[in-house]
């Protein structure tokens, strides 16, 4: 029978608090991410409906699957995947953006380069990476130009990204004087989804990365860092490690931008602060 081969509700099973605490070093060590003991119901709930379409029959079952395979292994990053959280909009902390408009730009035109370069390096669906697009493409002066690096540790979510293809309940996110030379809405079948233009996606490399490894790039590479509401759920320990790494890919001088709810207090870096989630690399290092 059907309920006998699968469990037929969430109610059905049971996370031990010894899987959980498996569950949660495996995260946390893989992707630095520190769960708390009150996501024992959300880490549940997200593995349930996987490991049933895996046909596995219990979170021990599905843990002892896990510890067969080999780290380079698809299930390991769509176990990943499965624990990532991916909230994020268009424009979100907008000041940060005014910021770029009225302060960033300004200065960067003084130093005489031709290309700016921008991480989003949690770049989640894609929001982030192409409100950078947007804003650069409209307010840099003709003869500049700008390149993006978009990276996630969520395969899944990364491709969406690239995709570039959102519903029209996040057209409002947009400002209006971005959305006709940023956007592409469409008709009949597909009139509930708007498309980001190819003009801005071809300005933007996206690529899977996980932050407690450095970037496959050069040393000082970017002029903006943006690091935004993930560091919420690292530890002190993994922050640390992390914005090193994002250090070594930084231009001296250059910019990291954090999340409004996030802060490097009592974080040993060379990241000084010049505004409330805006942090400046000293420009002399060691």
């Amino acid at each position: 029978m059907e309920a006998e081969r699968i469990f037929a509700t969430a109610a059905d099973w049971k996370l031990s608090d010894q899987e959980f605490f498996y569950f949660k070093q495996l995260i946390y060590d893989i992707a630095g991410i520190s769960l708390s003991e009150k996501k024992k119901e959300l880490v549940k709930s997200r593995l349930i409906s996987y490991i049933q379409g895996l046909e596995l029959k219990s979170f021990e079952a599905y843990l002892q699957f896990l510890q067969k395979l080999p780290t380079e292994s698809h299930y390991w990053q769509e176990f990943v995947n499965l624990l990532t959280t991916n909230k994020t909009d268009f424009f979100r902390e907008p000041k940060h953006f005014d910021y770029i408009i009225q302060t960033v730009i300004p200065a960067w035109l003084k130093t005489g380069e031709k290309v700016m370069k921008v991480w989003s390096c949690a770049s989640s669906s894609g929001e982030e990476p192409y409100t950078l697009a947007m804003v650069l493409r409209r307010h840099l002066p003709a003869g500049k130009d700008f390149e993006i690096f978009a990276t996630d540790i969520d395969t899944d979510i990364l491709s969406r990204a690239q995709n570039g293809v959102y519903a029209m309940t996040k057209f409002d996110e947009i400002p209006a004087e971005y959305q006709k030379d940023s956007i592409s809405i469409g008709t009949g079948d597909v009139s509930n989804w708007f498309r980001v233009k190819s003009s801005l996606k071809e300005k933007i490399t996206f690529k899977q990365h996980n932050l407690l490894d450095e970037a496959d790039v050069k040393d000082g590479s970017f002029d903006l860092v943006f690091c935004r509401n993930v560091l919420i759920y690292f530890s002190k320990e993994t922050i640390s490690r992390v914005v090193q790494n994002l250090e070594n890919k930084t231009k001296e001088s250059g910019l990291l931008f954090i999340g409004h709810s996030e802060s490097l207090q009592g974080i040993e870096s060379k990241w000084k602060t010049i505004q409330p989630s805006v942090y400046k690399l000293n420009a002399v290092k060691g």
